[in-house]
């Protein structure tokens, strides 16, 4: 890896290797790895802030989404401590991504091998399954989700053990966005079709009462300071550490062109081409009122040590409310989750999800277009992304997102070239295979 400033420590370890590029102001408290595990941390000294948030990211093959991920999450939450899992079958390393990140002062582990893995009972959910041409999706569906749910039960407590507290649990593609309000959501889904209900609720949000109205529009607002207020009670919870947020989709129909171009690139620095991010290019959504599955946020000085349910709704009773379904209207937060373009949704080697899917997810209707996650000062003239620069530097921030996004993407196209010998990128069912075939 590039090695950046600062003291380099190397260890070799019984099936892997350490890597840990520290500052010299920088107090690196993970220092005890386990088998298979990197630990990336650096040093620029953040703001005044009341808390830092922490993460557990699964991996496969997201390179080209991972850096605009980190840079997000970097500045919205903001995020500074982060385990990512990488899944045995990437073809990709995203080490050299994330050692960059932690000389911004992210304390990263990245965890290899399956390194965290508990065999369970089923044969796909033993450590040694072996995949092969004739293994069913089936099979391959539920080792990811078991795979899923080991990685974040042992990252939970990892992080419970460091004595750290709000946790994101989200993939590469979703982003935890402000819940701002937006007048053509309609009346919250617990309304239904009662007038009176509805009414009561727009009236709290003219007259300024409800717990959205008290998000701060500003580019350089944290959610950590949003939580710190205490004008969201289900934060202050001490019976529900998992809360979940509603999760919209985000389809892959560009607004790159005319008009729509210029709107994309409105407060982005002109150094920065804001269709090579994900929070700019795309903003046709789901209505409020269509919602997928959710996703949490958990408070692991709270975490028990049970097992998980699924990444939904991970820790049961422990999550708000009744299922993994949520009333958006009630939350200060919610989840984007972006589609992409076709580039950034494939994989190399085998994906069970392929074209048809891509094509599927993007056959929404209702499509609503939505303004609120660049995160747009008063003036319009400064984003996250803004923000973002002002905490690390332009020109760091350009070589941190941009440049590095360019570079995955020629990369990840020269994976699947040599993947497919000669076959065309688009020539899906030739360059889609599993493991062996």
């Amino acid at each position: 890896f590039e090695k950046f400033q600062g003291n380099v420590r190397e260890n070799k370890l019984k099936h892997g290797q350490e890597f840990q590029a520290t500052n010299n102001d920088h107090d690196n408290t993970n220092d005890d790895p386990n088998d298979g595990q990197t630990i990336i941390t650096g040093g620029v000294e953040d703001q005044q802030l009341p808390f830092t948030f922490s993460a557990c990211l699964m991996i496969k093959d997201n390179n080209i989404l991972l850096p605009e991920w980190l840079a997000y999450h970097y500045t919205v939450l903001p995020l500074r401590r982060l385990i990512v899992g990488v899944d045995p079958l990437s073809h990709t390393d995203p080490k050299p991504i994330l050692n960059a990140y932690g000389s911004i002062g992210m304390n990263i582990s990245v965890w290899t091998n399956d390194s965290y893995w508990v065999d369970g009972r089923e044969a796909h959910e033993k450590k040694d399954f072996q995949i092969t041409n004739e293994t069913d999706h089936e099979a391959l569906r539920y080792r990811k989700r078991y795979r899923q749910k080991v990685f974040y039960k042992s990252c939970l407590q990892h992080l419970h053990d460091e004595m750290r507290t709000w946790t994101l649990l989200v993939d590469t593609d979703e982003y935890l966005a402000f819940n701002y309000y937006d007048e053509q959501e309609g009346p919250p889904t617990w309304c239904k079709k009662n007038v009176t209900c509805a009414k009561d609720y727009l009236k709290s949000i003219e007259d300024g009462t409800h717990l959205r109205t008290k998000l701060d529009r500003s580019p350089a607002a944290t959610v950590a300071e949003h939580i710190d207020k205490h004008v969201d009670e289900q934060f202050d919870n001490v019976d529900k550490p998992c809360i979940i947020f509603g999760r919209y989709l985000f389809v892959s129909k560009d607004s790159s062109s005319s008009s729509s171009g210029r709107e994309i690139q409105r407060g982005v620095d002109p150094d920065f081409n804001a269709t090579l991010f994900h929070t700019f290019r795309y903003r046709h959504r789901s209505s409020l009122s269509s919602f997928q599955l959710g996703k949490p946020i958990v408070d692991v000085s709270r975490y028990d040590g049970r097992d998980l349910n699924n990444i939904h709704r991970p820790l049961g009773g422990m999550c708000t409310g009744g299922n993994a379904y949520v009333h958006n209207a009630a939350m200060s937060f919610r989840v984007h989750h972006y589609i992409g373009s076709w580039e950034t949704f494939r994989q190399p080697g085998f994906d069970a999800r392929g074209k048809d899917m891509f094509d599927k997810r993007n056959n929404v209707r209702d499509l609503v277009v939505d303004n609120t996650t660049p995160r747009y000062s008063p003036s319009g003239d400064s984003t996250w992304l803004t923000q973002f620069a002002k905490l690390v530097g332009k020109e760091k921030a350009l070589e941190l997102t941009q440049k590095m996004r360019i570079r995955e993407e020629l990369e990840m196209d020269e994976v699947i070239t040599e993947m497919g010998k000669g076959a065309q990128l688009h020539d899906w069912d030739k360059l889609n295979k599993k493991p062996g075939k």
